[in-house]
Formats: structure tokens, C-alpha cells, sequence
């Protein structure tokens, strides 16, 4: 190889190492330029300098849309209705939290009893015989043969026959009957300017009656409102009656009991319907509850009101029946009430004006009156 042979390989040696040591010395300054652009961004960031930041890292929101997304995200994590959800849920876990408290022990009593107990055939016995059915199961009627039992048991203890179970077939019976005997309710002419008013209980059926003819009834100058043997009924029924008699605002009857809520005093709404000139009340020892409320309500409120009969019954409490499970209600006494003069006529009854005979009736209408007697030819 001549000597200028050798010269252009060395030159071409030499080149590749130049453009060698050139890239190198490149890819430094970029190192150091990337340096010096990631330390002035970190340490004084500039907002608009992003040209080597990738786009991945850019963020580009003005003030007023971070803004906008902190109050947003404010608003989604402490809204009123997120708020108001988180107390109920604390409410509800507490209220639930102290019924479990406090019924602790009869709850181990049930479940031990319906679930473990040996003798279960004995105890589906016992509930067949209190709820009179054929093959209860244990864990569905158990509450309701033990709330049987034991109402059975106090009753035994303070007489107090009012407050026990119903069965759903007792129950059905009840509302029936109720039904049967407040379409009995009738009313006819007694006398010319006398309208007799025959009211058999106190239930929709009753009330409706007398709200439906009391148009007529109203058009006589004296009424006889017969009470006699209507055991009562419901207090409602009698509010609703005695409104057709009394000025808005008399007072029917006050009612008190161990739950504040329960406790009220019942006055009188609406204008009166009837205005007679005379109420002749017949009564006896069989008329009781709600008709004594009635009884009370005219007597109290009214001054041409004339009691004949006997003494009321005398119940001066009340009961609120209350609907359970599988066609079960519980009916208990709940409160005590007073006539609107203040009387309390529990165990005492109200007592008549006068003795009912035809002479005591006729002389209250001023009419003598006689009794036909049926003849057979």
C-alpha cells in the first residue's frame, strides 16, 4: 500500500472518530439542556414555557375552571342530601342498635326456643292450642301465642278484659257484626213535633245514618235519642254525631293517656244541624263507652237535655287496636277520658234524671201517653 493510500484511510478513520466525538458531545448538551430546562421549570415554573414538557404533563386549566372543580367537588362530597343521608343512616343504625338492646333477652328467649329447643313438638302444641289452628309453624305464630298467653294471664290478674288478642277469624267476626248492627240504627215520627232516634252502636255505619236523615230528623222540635244497650264503639263515630248537636268548638270529650301524642281533647267542628227544642236520652246499664261520651258531650254543653233510664255501664276508658302479622290485631287500653265538665264515670257510670217509664216520657213531651195492646180475633 503506497504512502497516499494510507493518508485517505487514516482521514477516513479520523472522520468517523470526529463524527463519533461529535455525537457524544451532542447527546451531553442535550443531556444538559434537558437538565437546565427541567430544573428552571421545577424550581420557577413558567406557564406558558411547556415546548419540551410531553403532552401527558400538560395541564391546562385557568384559574377559574380549578376553581370551578374544587367547588364542585365540594358540593358532591358535603351536599345537603349527602348530609341528610348520613344522619339517617346514623339514626336508623342507632334506633335499631337500641331496639335490639332492649329486647335482647326475649329475642335469645325466641330464637332458642323456636330454633333449639328439643321438645318442639310440645311447643307447636301449646301455639295450636292458644291461636286455635292445626300445624303452625313455630317460628311464624310463636309471638303471637305468647302475646296471647300472657294478655290471658293479666286479664286473670286485674280483670281488665278489654286489652287481649285477636285472632283473624275473631277479628273478621268482629268487623261484621259491627257492621250488622250499625245498619240496625232506624228513627221514625213519635209525634207530630217528636222524632224518635234509635242509635244501636258507634261505627261509620251508625254515623252515616244519622248524617244521611239528620236533614229530616232536624225538622221536629224534640227528639228521643234511644242509647239503650248500645255498648258503644268507636270514639270517631261519636265525635261525628255529636258535632250535629254542638257549636264549633264544644268540647265532646278529653282524652288522656301515657303517650303524650295519644292524649287530646276532642271538640266539636262545623256548624250544628239540630237545634231542638228538647233531648230526651234513654239509657240504661248496658249503655256504655262511646254512647256515654255522647251522653256527656249534650248533657254538658246543652241545657234542655233530660236523662231517662238508669245508670250507664260505666267505661270511662278507651282501647286502640292495633294491626300485627298474619291477620293478627292487638287491641289494648291506652287511655282514660272525661266528660267536658271534667267527670270521670269509670266504674261509676252517669246517672239518669228520672226513672223511664210511658208516664215519665209522656210527662216530659206533656202528652199522655198509653200503651196499645196487641189483640189476636
Amino acid at each position: 500500500m503506497d504512502d497516499k493510500a494510507k493518508d485517505i484511510l487514516n482521514d477516513n478513520r479520523n472522520d468517523k472518530t470526529n463524527d463519533k466525538s461529535n455525537d457524544i458531545l451532542n447527546d451531553n448538551k442535550n443531556i444538559n439542556k434537558n437538565i437546565n430546562i427541567n430544573s428552571v421549570t421545577d424550581s420557577e415554573p413558567k406557564p406558558n414555557d411547556d415546548t419540551n414538557i410531553p403532552d401527558i404533563y400538560k395541564i391546562n386549566f385557568t384559574k377559574e375552571e380549578l376553581l370551578e372543580i374544587v367547588e364542585s367537588c365540594n358540593k358532591s362530597a358535603f351536599s345537603p342530601t349527602v348530609i341528610v343521608l348520613a344522619v339517617l343512616l346514623i339514626i336508623v343504625t342507632a334506633v335499631l342498635a337500641f331496639f335490639v338492646y332492649n329486647n335482647y333477652d326475649y329475642l335469645v328467649f325466641k330464637t332458642i326456643l323456636t330454633r333449639g329447643y328439643v321438645y318442639e313438638d310440645s311447643l307447636q302444641d301449646l301455639i295450636d292450642e292458644e291461636l286455635e289452628q292445626t300445624d303452625s309453624d313455630v317460628s311464624v305464630y310463636f309471638d303471637d301465642a305468647v302475646i296471647d298467653i300472657f294478655m290471658d294471664r293479666l286479664h286473670e290478674v286485674n280483670g281488665d278484659k278489654y286489652t287481649h288478642l285477636y285472632l283473624p277469624a275473631q277479628y273478621t267476626a268482629k268487623i261484621e257484626n259491627e257492621k250488622e248492627v250499625g245498619n240496625s240504627c232506624s228513627w221514625f215520627p213519635f209525634t207530630d213535633d217528636t222524632a224518635y232516634l234509635s242509635i244501636t252502636n258507634f261505627t261509620a255505619e251508625s254515623a252515616s245514618f244519622v248524617e244521611e236523615n239528620a236533614g229530616e230528623i232536624a225538622e221536629y222540635d224534640r227528639l228521643i235519642l234511644d242509647l239503650r244497650s248500645n255498648p258503644g264503639g268507636y270514639v270517631a263515630a261519636a265525635n261525628k254525631i255529636a258535632e250535629l248537636f254542638l257549636d264549633e268548638g264544644d268540647v265532646i270529650s278529653v282524652e288522656s293517656s301515657k303517650f303524650p301524642f295519644l292524649s287530646e281533647t276532642n271538640t266539636a267542628e262545623g256548624d250544628p244541624v239540630f237545634d231542638f227544642d228538647k233531648i230526651i236520652i234513654l239509657q240504661d246499664g248496658n249503655t256504655a263507652s262511646s254512647s256515654e261520651i255522647l251522653i256527656g258531650a249534650l248533657r254538658d254543653n246543652l241545657d234542655n237535655v233530660v236523662l231517662l233510664g238508669e245508670t250507664t255501664f260505666g267505661k270511662g276508658i278507651g282501647q286502640y287496636t292495633v294491626p300485627l302479622k298474619n291477620g293478627f290485631y292487638f287491641i289494648a287500653t291506652m287511655f282514660t277520658w272525661e266528660t267536658p265538665s271534667g267527670d270521670t264515670i269509670h266504674q261509676k257510670g252517669i246517672p239518669a234524671d228520672r226513672e223511664f217509664t210511658i208516664e215519665t216520657l209522656g210527662d216530659e213531651l206533656g202528652l199522655e201517653l198509653t200503651i196499645l195492646e196487641n189483640t189476636e180475633e
